[in-house]
């Protein structure tokens, strides 16, 4: 034991005859590259981030249903999505900024819808729901922009395959008289909340984001919540409905149907009057990406999401997309999304999201670096 122990103390510098000559440092590894990810790389985000029972759908990212088709080719029906029977025809075209996308033009025979999703079910009392999709639209006259006011109703969620305008449905659509958006939440005959004003898609603009997310609450209490955010030109805005609000009034009637829409119309109301026999726009076109539905089938699940981001935090991040998972069962795994990212190197975020707070800002938590190459 004695041995031992002056072995012990020896290697340790300690005990003995003065002190031990000096080590010579060894050979320093090389610095460690970080890891450059790809569109389409696998990625796992390691953590306790419990599990989720959604029905959820993503139309972008690699291999992805627009990705897998030609360009030029019509769209197929297909996990829930219809794409030509409310409107149509709805082709994949090529965008310069975000690659592979969808294309549905709006005339005297096509209009009104360009896809729909069926999660499968009907939206049950306290459930959240997630909707989101990249988008832009042309309006040309003789080839030049169109810049009067006009209405363009972007979306609905529907308790039937329909875009009549009736009971139960939360319509999102740009109005003329607000030169903005106004939502609709019609739980019924004369049961309806209406508001007016915030962001709104541009005609002939860029790329924006729209949001919806919804919280289903009681029947018949006023404890449902819907917010609907805009990101474009690099800046997302909180648009409108950060409030309690009663969704249901009917137990026989519940949201189901997620309808993108292309309807444009009542052009240059405000200009030119009413039902005015001026030319109108002779082109109409409408470009969608990465369209996202998340449905939550138990209480508390719906809104939780990852996103690829230039900042973690929402209200100063300028770079937004959408990722889709393929687990989500403790740790998260995913393949990354590059969307409309730029060729080039970037440093980014991958940030896991559980709701919104009270103004309706993202609740990120969870973090992490990434590297991403866009070649």
């Amino acid at each position: 034991m004695a041995s031992l122990l002056l072995t012990l103390l020896a290697a340790c510098g300690g005990g003995g005859g003065g002190e031990s000559a000096p080590t010579a440092p060894g050979p320093t590894a090389p610095p460690t590259a970080p890891v450059s990810y790809h569109h389409g790389d696998t990625v796992t985000i390691k953590g306790d981030f419990g599990m989720q029972d959604v029905a959820h759908s993503f139309l972008g990212g690699a291999g992805g249903m627009i990705e897998a088709q030609a360009t030029g080719a019509s769209m197929p029906n297909g996990n829930g999505w219809q794409f030509n029977d409310l409107g149509g025809p709805t082709s994949v075209a090529i965008d310069g900024t975000r690659g592979k996308v969808l294309f549905t033009p709006e005339d005297s025979t096509h209009y009104n819808a360009t896809r729909r999703f069926d999660p499968g079910f009907a939206i049950g009392e306290q459930r959240y729901f997630y909707k989101a999709h990249w988008v832009r639209n042309v309006m040309l006259l003789g080839g030049v922009p169109y810049t009067k006011s006009y209405q363009w109703k972007h979306e609905r969620i529907n308790w039937e395959n329909s875009v009549t305008d009736g009971d139960c449905q939360i319509k999102v659509h740009n109005w003329p008289t607000s030169q903005g958006p106004i939502t609709i939440i019609n739980r019924g005959g004369g049961d309806t909340s209406t508001y007016w004003g915030g962001a709104a898609a541009d005609s002939n603009g860029g790329w924006a984001l729209l949001e919806i997310m919804g919280y289903t609450g009681t029947l018949g209490q006023q404890d449902g919540m819907l917010i609907t955010r805009v990101h474009k030109n690099g800046r997302t805005v909180i648009s409108q409905n950060r409030q309690a609000e009663r969704i249901y009034a009917d137990p026989t009637l519940r949201l189901r149907y997620f309808v993108e829409q292309n309807y444009f119309g009542n052009f240059g109301q405000i200009e030119d009057g009413v039902d005015n026999a001026l030319p109108k726009p002779d082109t109409r076109e409408l470009y969608s990406d990465d369209s996202r539905v998340i449905v939550g089938r138990v209480p508390g699940q719906g809104w939780q999401r990852v996103e690829l981001r230039d900042s973690v935090d929402l209200q100063t991040a300028t770079v937004r997309e959408l990722q889709d998972w393929s687990a989500w069962n403790g740790n998260i795994t995913l393949r990354l999304n590059t969307g409309g990212l730029a060729p080039g190197v970037h440093a980014l975020y991958l940030v896991v999201i559980d709701g919104v707070d009270a103004q309706g800002w993202d609740r990120v938590i969870h973090s992490e670096p990434v590297t991403v190459q866009v070649d």
